[in-house]
C-alpha cells in the first residue's frame, strides 16, 4: 500500500500574525500537524502543494519549519504563488530534490509511484505559467517513466474553475500543458491547490483533483460579477491511497479535526 497525504494554502504567517488579520493559520496548520499525527493508514509522505506562506518572507519559512518539527512522517514542499523560491530553498536546504536554482521542480519517488511536482508560480504575479523549460522537464520525467504510475503535483490546477475572481489568477497555458498530458498513458491523476476548495474534472482523460486550505475556504461563486468571498468552512487536506501500488489511486477528502463518534454504522 502507498499513502500520500497532500495538504495546500497554508497560509503560515510570521509569529503571532493572522491570515488577512483575521485567521490564526499557523495555530490551524498545528491542528493538521496533530491530525496526520493520528492517521491510519500512516501516510508514506505529507506533500504540501504551495502557498506554504503568505508573503514569502524569511520569517515566515521560519515559523512554517518550527510548525513541521511535530509531524512524524516525511514531507515535501512546493511553491505557490504566494511564496518566494529563494527563501523557500534556502529554508529547506536539507531537501536535497529542491533544485539549487531556477524553477522549483522535483521528482521524488513514494514506493512505487513517482511523484512530479511542477512548479507553475511566476515571481511577483498570483496567476501561473508554465516555462518552455518547465513542459520540457515534465516531458523528459514522463517519458522516463512509462512503466509506473506518475502523480503530476501543481499550486495552480490547469481549467477553468468557473469562478471568475479565481479564474484570472489562473493557470495561462493550459493548452500546451494539456497537449502534453494527452500524448503519456502513464499519468495516474494531477494533483493542484491555489483554488481553496475542493474540485474534481479531467484534462484529457487523466482526473485532476484539487486540495482544500487548511485555513479559509474560498467561496463558490459564478455570477460574472461575482464578489470575491471565503468562509471558515471545516479546513482539509486529500488522502491519496494505493491499494495496488501498480494501479490507480483511491483519494479521500479527509476533515481535519476531532468529531463526534464513531457512531453505528447501520
Amino acid at each position: 500500500m502507498t499513502v500520500i497525504a497532500q495538504l495546500s494554502d497554508i497560509h503560515v504567517r510570521p509569529r503571532g500574525m493572522l491570515y488577512q488579520d483575521l485567521v490564526d493559520s499557523n495555530a490551524m496548520f498545528a491542528r493538521a500537524i496533530e491530525t496526520l499525527n493520528r492517521l491510519h493508514p500512516v501516510p508514506d509522505l505529507v506533500l504540501i502543494t504551495g502557498d506554504l506562506t503568505d508573503e514569502g518572507s524569511p520569517e515566515e519559512y521560519e515559523a512554517l519549519r518550527e510548525l513541521l518539527a511535530p509531524l512524524k512522517h516525511a514531507f515535501a514542499v512546493m511553491p505557490g504563488n504566494h511564496d518566494d523560491r529563494d527563501h523557500l530553498r534556502a529554508a529547506f536546504d536539507d531537501h536535497l530534490w529542491l533544485p539549487a536554482e531556477g524553477e522549483l521542480h522535483f521528482g521524488i519517488d513514494v514506493d512505487a509511484v513517482r511523484i512530479l511536482a511542477l512548479d507553475t508560480s511566476l515571481p511577483g504575479l498570483h496567476h501561473g505559467e508554465l516555462s518552455h523549460a518547465s513542459l520540457t522537464w515534465l516531458e523528459r520525467e514522463l517519458a522516463e517513466n512509462l512503466h509506473r504510475p506518475v502523480v503530476i503535483a501543481m499550486h495552480h490546477p490547469p481549467f477553468i474553475t468557473g469562478i471568475p475572481y479565481l479564474d484570472q489568477y489562473g493557470l495561462r497555458n493550459v493548452g500546451a500543458f494539456a497537449e502534453l498530458v494527452s500524448r503519456y498513458g502513464n499519468i495516474d491523476r494531477i494533483v493542484a491547490g491555489h483554488v481553496h476548495r475542493s474540485m474534481q474534472t479531467r484534462v484529457g482523460s487523466v482526473p485532476v483533483l484539487t486540495c482544500p486550505s487548511t485555513t479559509t475556504q474560498i467561496a463558490l461563486r459564478v455570477e460574472p460579477d461575482a464578489e470575491p468571498a471565503s468562509y471558515l468552512e471545516p479546513p482539509a487536506f486529500m488522502l491519496h491511497r494505493w491499494a495496488d501500488p501498480a494501479g490507480s489511486a483511491v483519494s479521500h477528502l479527509c476533515y481535519i479535526g476531532r468529531f463526534e463518534g464513531p457512531l453505528p454504522f447501520a
